[in-house]
């Protein structure tokens, strides 16, 4: 590579997306997720593009709800109010299993209280036919979760909570 302009602008646009992209690996990082692909990636053009790549549900779900989170703060930044979250739709169903990530408890998510939190049922150990399992009263109150603190159960929360048997899915 020669001391070109161009060479030049060329290598300060490679050391930017490099710079970008570590620092949405160590901002995920610091969030507790990790996206596998990504990568930089020089285009036909001799642009550059920070690529995500592809990852599970499950971490596009987690993805999905530190942009939310952040949302307000990214729209104040840039000049504007928040006006709310009535507006945004939560990818969760009624009847779909959580986890407090405060408490480690599985519960269904009911519904949205009037103070923007979510309102887990329990599940998990309890009597009934089944031994164990969704919505057999697994004993306990509902609770309010902070829309932040939940994630989607791994196999090892189910088998703790002494859930046998997979959520139930709202008819709608």
């Amino acid at each position: 590579m020669g001391n070109s302009l161009l060479d030049r602008l060329e290598r300060q646009d490679r050391a930017f997306a490099h710079k970008v992209r570590d620092a949405v690996r160590e901002a995920l990082r610091s969030a507790g997720l990790k996206l596998p692909s990504l990568a930089v990636e020089r285009t036909v053009t001799g642009g550059y593009l920070v690529q995500l790549g592809g990852v599970t549900p499950e971490v596009a779900s987690e993805l999905a709800t530190l942009v939310w989170t952040g949302a307000p703060y990214v729209h104040a930044v840039r000049g504007g109010e928040f006006t709310g979250t009535s507006r945004i739709e939560l990818p969760y169903e009624q009847g779909e299993l959580l986890v407090d990530t405060v408490t480690g408890r599985v519960g269904e998510f009911s519904r949205v209280t009037e103070q923007g939190e979510l309102l887990l049922l329990p599940v998990g150990k309890g009597g009934g036919e089944n031994g164990g399992g969704v919505g057999n009263g697994g004993g306990g109150e509902p609770w309010p979760v902070d829309r932040c603190g939940v994630r989607h159960p791994a196999f090892a929360d189910l088998v703790r909570a002494g859930i046998t048997r997979p959520a139930r899915r709202s008819a709608n």
